[in-house]
């Protein structure tokens, strides 16, 4: 089962783990607000992946407080805990710690 977001029990607290290489992508899309069908797009051009992991990463990112969604516009935001989170991702990938592919971030 290769998932792009892991999570070993639904009913479980533990975190999930989600690749860098497709919040990046997201947060991107979201700085000047995005529809879900703009950072679909955006995302496929990136990193192949399906509707359902893209909302399933749009659901954690949303609980997470970095992007928000208005639903009047329909649109998702970047939210500040966001540019604080892309951010962190230059840093680390800068400092070639680890393959930017391998990088992950846990959400608890």
């Amino acid at each position: 089962m290769n998932h792009e977001c892991t999570n070993n029990n639904n009913n479980n607290p533990d975190p999930v783990y989600l690749k860098v290489v497709i919040i990046e992508p997201i947060l991107l899309t979201c700085i000047d607000g995005s529809s879900f069908s703009e950072i679909d797009r955006c995302l496929q051009r990136v990193v192949l992946t399906s509707e359902l992991v893209l909302r399933e990463y749009i659901y954690y990112l949303l609980n997470s407080s970095f992007i928000s969604y208005n639903g009047i516009e329909k649109k998702y935001f970047i939210e500040p805990a966001g540019l604080e989170l892309l951010e962190i991702i230059y840093v680390q990938v800068e400092r070639k710690i680890v393959e930017y592919s391998d990088l992950t971030l846990k959400i608890e």
